[in-house]
């Protein structure tokens, strides 16, 4: 997760995109990496589809992105 759109587009565009190979873009809809609102929109729409395990790479402060995941994201998962 990320704080706003500009750091998840920097992630994005500098770490996740080079080290997958992958365009930011097509990364952006189907990575966790975002605000705490996309990642759980993203993730309730996996649910939907009927993944029932995702697994996490935190980018950073990894104790801190697993806070905010179980803080922040799951308890919006599943709700819209």
């Amino acid at each position: 997760m990320s704080k706003d759109r500009a750091d998840a587009d920097r992630v994005l565009a500098e770490v996740l995109a080079p080290v997958l190979r992958r365009d930011p873009d097509e990364l952006r809809t189907q990575v966790c990496v975002g605000p705490p609102e996309h990642c759980a929109e993203l993730l309730s729409r996996y649910a939907e589809a009927g993944c029932d395990r995702v697994y996490m790479w935190p980018l950073g402060d990894e104790r801190r992105q697993l806070e905010l995941v179980a803080g922040a994201v799951a308890p919006q998962v599943g709700r819209s």
